[in-house]
């Protein structure tokens, strides 16, 4: 399922992403959030297990004509044909997830295990049981958590 426009414009808005951050999409779909977090400066990466959706968001950068002049944020969009799991995501600042309940508990020590603290996390509708909100948007259902330093526990 993709996040509706106003879902992924609001999990942009509260993303907070600055020009020169790298933001991963798990599971990039038709690549909206890639295009909006190249729009804002990012270098946005898209994982995605269908070819189809892969070649959808390769064909609307490749054939993009919104931007004439000055910086092309599209050519600060990759999308790769890949299943997250099997990806290193410890060089993102941001990653937006829009993924079903019971694999929220998985992706949770994936995260952990891998980003860096302060890398922030914006998922479309589900949360991480005992993880901190650090901001919300209810009517939208998106949260943002930021994964917390480590500790030696």
């Amino acid at each position: 399922m993709p996040s509706t426009r106003s879902t992924a414009n609001k999990m942009i808005e509260l993303a907070h992403i600055q020009e020169g951050d790298i933001v991963y999409d798990l599971g990039s779909g038709d690549g909206r959030l890639l295009f909006l977090s190249a729009d804002k400066g990012a270098a946005a990466i898209g994982f995605e297990i269908n070819p189809l959706l892969v070649f959808w968001t390769w064909l609307q950068k490749t054939l993009s004509l919104r931007y004439k002049t000055g910086f092309n944020p599209v050519n600060h969009v990759t999308v790769r044909w890949n299943n997250f799991w099997n990806v290193n995501l410890s060089n993102a600042d941001v990653v937006f997830i829009y993924l079903l309940p019971w694999r929220m508990e998985k992706l949770k020590k994936k995260l952990l295990s891998e980003l860096k603290p302060g890398a922030l996390v914006v998922s479309n509708s589900f949360i991480f049981p005992q993880w901190k909100v650090l901001r919300s948007d209810e009517k939208t259902h998106v949260y943002v958590f930021e994964v917390p330093k480590k500790t030696n526990v």
